[in-house]
């Protein structure tokens, strides 16, 4: 048994390495001397984002298509902010390739993760909340401490789902996780983002997207992270009902100012992203 989330974000860093591209990506896009040749140089040393970008940049999406030719041409279409959630989240995926679990499939988890991801951008644009943070990116990887858990003791987070399922008190997964490990999966992505060296605002939409005040500093890109789970839920389910999605702290309604048909007209704009969303990020 797993004796914390450290433990066990150290021993799925052993088995899902983060790429060189990805751990380095922030450094180079905060080095003000840095030009679009030496940021272009270091994403070129990855041959999947390499070529997303390319996808990215003459996709319908920037009206271009056929005029990137090069990384670099991709860096000046696409803008730093993009390159560096498309780094992160195809550097994610393809650390968990090649790790088996039987909880969840692949597809699923990402389907899921694309889904928060695009909710999150586009409701921190509503919300005027988060500019200049990775806001995809904070969706994208949210529950990327379940892939963590399944990995490391398949068992015990089979335990925790069946206890999700079949308590008639409300106890969600990440509550069920407690009960059964003493630790939850959003403290084992934290600890894994730490030792991923992702920034500080990135490990604590991760940690608190679930609890979004529980922390001792409340950051709104995890309350942004927070409502928007539950409104890829409902994309994704093509639901109006609030019920079935995720239940929203009331305070996270309040800091970030929007209305419920507003959270729904998200819900539908964000349906029509993913299915872009896979092709490019997955293809």
């Amino acid at each position: 048994m797993p004796a914390s989330a450290d433990e066990i974000a150290r021993e799925v860093k052993q088995l899902a390495s983060f790429s060189e591209v990805a751990m380095r990506i922030d450094e180079v896009l905060a080095d003000e001397t840095a030009s679009a040749r030496d940021i272009a140089s270091l994403i070129e040393k990855d041959p999947a984002v390499s070529a997303a970008m390319l996808r990215v940049a003459n996709s319908s999406a920037y009206g271009l298509s056929g005029t990137a030719d090069s990384v670099e041409a991709a860096l000046k279409i696409i803008g730093a902010r993009e390159v560096r959630d498309l780094v992160y989240g195809i550097a994610a995926k393809d650390a968990f390739k090649g790790v088996e679990n039987d909880l969840i499939s692949l597809e699923d988890f990402w389907t899921h993760s694309l889904y928060c991801g695009a909710a999150t951008q586009n409701l921190a644009k509503a919300a005027k909340l988060c500019r200049g943070e990775s806001t995809f990116t904070a969706g994208l990887l949210h529950d990327v401490g379940h892939l963590a858990m399944f990995n490391v003791d398949p068992a015990m987070s089979r335990e925790a789902l069946r206890l999700s399922l079949e308590t008639t008190d409300g106890k969600s997964t990440w509550q069920a996780e407690r009960t059964v490990f003493g630790f939850d999966h959003t403290q084992v992505g934290a600890a894994l983002a730490r030792l991923w060296n992702f920034p500080a605002t990135l490990c604590a939409a991760i940690e608190f997207h679930h609890a979004p005040f529980a922390g001792p500093e409340v950051h709104d890109i995890a309350v942004v992270v927070h409502v928007a789970n539950s409104v890829a839920v409902l994309a994704e389910l093509e639901s109006k009902d609030f019920e079935d999605a995720p239940p929203i702290e009331a305070a996270a309604l309040s800091t970030l100012g929007v209305s419920s048909d507003t959270l729904l007209q998200i819900a539908e704009t964000t349906s029509t992203e993913v299915a872009d969303l896979m092709r490019l990020f997955f293809n």
